[in-house]
């Protein structure tokens, strides 16, 4: 077998979650795929699952990919862990295929125990979106919080806030049409007070102001995929830095929990309501307070973000090129070989 010639995926451990397995004397804390499809062990957590040896476990695995019984490619995976001393090491990780193969040669009682428990996990994982380690969390209060703040930047998120809002509105609301103008331009207003409360500036004051081609990803600090597009760019939130996304999150939380304990209390909101709520919230907390509108800047934003996001694709391109960028240049015409 020409291991050599073999090309194994890499990933980091952070975009994995560690699911834990308990049976006799067996403690075991397994990473699980992101898309809920397996789980991955090192060698050593096989051994210690199977109560063998590293060696065993490996000669095992030989066996089983040289008989062709499983692809050795497709069931490896080199996996970025964190060492106790701080380093970092890409380890080999086998998936649940090759877990059970190796069980099943050693013991097959314990391969099955395995395998029902793997399955429901993993089902559970799939299902509710999540899985969760309590053992471990009630062990880690950093990890608790850490699972605590990524929890509150999911509700943040705007689909999430304005969907909540629109169940608690549901409840409670004693004027609320989904398709009315008015509550799109209410979603408009609570969306500028969390980022005015935040940096001093509505979501397209934000794009004015920060929207630069020069700047290292276009000024933006949030964006999906390896380059921000122009969806990206029109986005006011994406400019925000990370303390200004935490105290956002924070925000919205406290938000969320007022909206939803009015609509349980079976108390009647309005949108009027809720922003005066809401401004009440910013001044609680020390926040500023929007004051309105004094001009309306969502046009000229896009057009900003779109002019700017051009001339970041083509300094992009003219540095790949190995050349410095310079914009009087390129208003010379000096790329155009480059950018034909």
């Amino acid at each position: 077998m020409a291991k050599e010639s073999r090309r194994i995926e890499n990933v980091d451990q952070n975009e994995l979650q560690l699911a834990h397995y308990q049976a006799d004397n067996c403690s075991v804390d397994f990473r699980l795929d992101g898309n809920g499809d397996t789980v991955w062990a090192t060698q050593a957590q096989i051994a210690d699952l199977f109560d063998t040896t590293v060696a065993n476990v490996n000669e095992h695995l030989k066996n089983i990919f040289s008989s062709g019984e499983l692809n050795e490619q497709s069931t490896i995976r080199k996996i970025l862990i964190v060492a106790r001393n701080g380093k970092s090491y890409n380890t080999l990780h086998y998936n649940l295929d090759a877990i059970i193969s190796v069980g099943y040669r050693i013991s097959g009682p314990k391969a099955t125990m395995f395998r029902r428990w793997a399955t429901t996990t993993l089902r559970t994982y799939v299902e509710q979106g999540y899985l969760l380690n309590e053992a471990a969390l009630r062990r880690n209060p950093d990890k608790l919080n850490e699972l605590a703040a990524k929890v509150r930047a999911l509700r943040s998120e705007e689909r999430s806030v304005y969907g909540q809002v629109r169940e608690c509105f549901k409840i409670s609301s004693s004027d609320y049409d989904p398709n009315s103008q008015e509550v799109r331009s209410f979603y408009a207003l609570l969306q500028d007070k969390f980022h005015h409360a935040v940096t001093g500036m509505t979501g397209s004051k934000l794009i004015m102001d920060r929207a630069d081609h020069k700047a290292e990803n276009m000024g933006l600090h949030s964006f999906d995929g390896k380059s921000p597009t122009i969806k990206d760019a029109t986005t006011g939130k994406n400019y925000l830095n990370e303390n200004e996304l935490y105290r956002l999150h924070i925000l919205s939380e406290q938000f969320l929990l007022f909206a939803e304990g009015t609509a349980l209390s079976g108390k009647k909101m309005t949108m009027a309501s809720l922003h005066r709520q809401l401004d009440r919230l910013l001044t609680l907390n020390d926040y500023p307070v929007f004051g309105g509108y004094t001009d309306y800047l969502k046009k000229d934003a896009d057009e900003h973000a779109r002019r700017e996001h051009k001339l970041f694709n083509i300094r992009k391109k003219v540095e790949a090129a190995g050349i410095t960028y310079d914009e009087a240049e390129y208003e010379l015409g000096e790329y155009d070989y480059i950018l034909e």
